[in-house]
């Protein structure tokens, strides 16, 4: 192990993103594939980084002096971390082969045009006694990797032959950026062999051929910033393939951005460049909480159209509620099904209740704003098509939910459509469970095998948020409910409690075990379900729990309404 903790590193990133006569590799373009991995360097460890521009890659020669620059610049740090990312081409001569990296000059058919892999090791290899990594990704219509390994003869190399098309997150550079978030979230020092065997099985997992080769030193690499690092649950979303996972750190990351500088960097980060346009909208709006627009504004700039808002103050859309009859219902799944706070499986007794056919909608959620005032979702001002379809309101937080459900108790008490003594609530998840599993215990309202052709879910392959009863009646409940599972995860009334990870109020469910009482308490987290369209199969039934803050606000985040008698909770 390598004396100093932690070691610096020195990085080199080379990817031209330009050719004159090859065609350009998405992954490669601006930067894209390599700004996780330069991010990641840049903030957890000590280090100092250098980026190639494709402007000193015009010719072979003008690309080894600034390497060569480059490198003598970085020798002051222990490890020399080097990038690489294009086209590489593979000539074969009398001679030998020769392996190249084409520059934004180069021509095809032209090794003089492009840069030799020898010449580029020999001019970063001179740096004895210190450890190298080489990271790279080429897209090459013969096998390469080989020849970068052989060239870097005692360097630590991992590479892999990638397709033009290839997705970022499956390459060398993404997976080394993830097991270095995960080695700085761990506070722990990893030597070099072993952290770049863990970057190799996250591009074999993901369907990649990489090559990995071990140098001699067993340098090893820890980060100085251990005391910001983020929970491990906001860490795995944060840095997943999955574009939705990543909309759930976008959450937690602003919960915690006042307290934790870190947290607060990672969510303007994503804002900035995260590679999916809902993720960089949605951290956007989460850094900058305070902004909600006003229903006179939107009204004003005309996003709301007039007659739809004079809709809402005449004749009020308001949810329709169906009759569940309560008794012996079945909650919970046996292992090895589900998580170990969705276990057991055991019976419970409700009250009769009635459940809303659909979620709410923005037509809906307008005439409580209309009537009471208050902030609009921040996406209402950005998206007039919203009114067409009817679509389900989302970023609205369990506080603007509950709000929403006082008002409609008021307004339907006037109407005389709800009896004196009932109330309109956000369900219990024992409600909202029972009517999912139609009281039987049922993995899905339609039945116990999954079905992405009855719930939009991320195998149905929409990728949004749909108008409600798109996949009615074969998707609904017993009771004639749409959408329980996928579309929006929805809000319930019960505690999850104040920790992240580990629930408060586990399963079997007990209604009077304090999870039915409202809290004040700053940081408490209530019970979501049902999945949303970005959740997996198996994370998108009816036992599953997951939780939100009371103040998250989320682009997959709706709810769906009840009413009981006002002196009932759910026994």
């Amino acid at each position: 192990m390598a004396p100093r903790i932690p070691v610096s590193i020195g990085a080199l990133f080379l990817a031209p993103t330009t050719y004159r006569h090859l065609p350009t590799i998405g992954w490669a373009a601006h930067g894209e594939m390599q700004a996780e991995l330069r991010w990641q360097v840049d903030h957890h460890f000590d280090s100092k980084i250098i980026v190639i521009a494709d402007r000193r890659l015009g010719n072979p020669a003008a690309a080894r002096r600034a390497i060569d620059d480059a490198r003598k610049a970085l020798g002051g740090q222990d490890v020399l971390l080097v990038c690489l990312a294009g086209h590489a081409v593979k000539f074969t001569r009398r001679d030998g082969d020769i392996t190249a990296l084409a520059l934004p000059g180069s021509v095809p058919g032209r090794p003089n045009s492009m840069l030799r892999i020898d010449e580029l090791s020999a001019v970063v290899l001179p740096e004895a006694g210190k450890p190298v990594i080489v990271c790279a990704d080429l897209v090459s219509a013969r096998d390469t990797v080989g020849a970068v390994a052989l060239a870097f003869a005692g360097a630590f190399v991992l590479a892999s032959p990638s397709a033009a098309d290839t997705r970022p997150e499956s390459t060398c550079h993404d997976a080394l950026a993830a097991v270095l978030g995960d080695l700085a979230a761990s506070g722990t020092q990893q030597a070099v062999p072993q952290l770049l065997d863990l970057a190799r099985q996250r591009v074999v997992a993901a369907g990649g051929s990489p090559h990995l080769a071990v140098g001699a030193s067993q340098a090893a690499i820890t980060s100085r910033y251990v005391s910001e690092q983020l929970p491990d649950y906001v860490r795995e979303d944060l840095i997943s393939p999955d574009s939705g996972s990543r909309l759930d750190a976008v959450t937690e990351l602003a919960a915690l951005a006042a307290s934790t500088p870190f947290a607060r960097a990672s969510l303007l980060r994503l804002a900035a460049s995260d590679r999916a346009e809902a993720v960089r909208s949605y951290a956007d709006t989460m850094s900058r909480q305070d902004r909600q627009p006003s229903l006179r504004q939107l009204l004003a700039d005309g996003v709301i159209p007039r007659e739809v808002h004079e809709a809402a103050l005449k004749e009020p859309a308001v949810p329709d509620l169906l009759p569940h009859t309560g008794g012996e219902v079945i909650l919970g799944v046996d292992a090895p099904d589900g998580q170990d706070d969705c276990r057991p499986r055991h019976t419970v007794r409700l009250q009769p209740y009635r459940l809303a056919r659909t979620v709410v909608t923005n037509r809906q959620y307008l005439a409580f704003l209309a009537a009471e005032g208050g902030p609009c979702p921040d996406h209402w001002q950005a998206d007039d098509s919203l009114w067409r379809d009817d679509l389900p309101v989302v970023m609205v937080s369990w506080l603007d939910a509950s709000r929403y459900c006082a008002w409609l108790t008021r307004h339907l008490h006037h109407t005389r459509v709800l009896a004196p003594d009932q109330r309109i609530v956000l369900p219990s998840e024992a409600q909202w469970e029972a009517s999912a599993g139609n009281d039987r215990g049922g993995r899905h309202p339609w039945g116990d095998v999954p079905d992405p052709r009855r719930a939009n879910i991320r195998a149905t392959g929409i990728g949004a948020v749909v108008a409600p009863g798109r996949f009615s009646p074969d998707g609904d409940n017993e009771a004639g409910c749409q959408d329980l599972i996928g579309n929006v995860w929805e809000w319930t009334r019960s505690l999850w409690g104040h920790s992240g990870h580990q629930p408060t109020f586990g399963y079997p469910y007990r209604h009077d075990d304090g999870r039915e009482m409202a809290s004040t308490r700053p940081g408490e987290r209530y019970v979501i379900r049902g999945g949303a369209f970005y959740y997996a199969t198996e994370c998108a039934n009816s036992f599953t729990r997951n939780r939100m803050l009371a103040t998250d606000r989320h682009p997959a985040g709706g709810f769906r309404v009840a009413s009981t008698n006002a002196r009932e909770t759910t026994s």
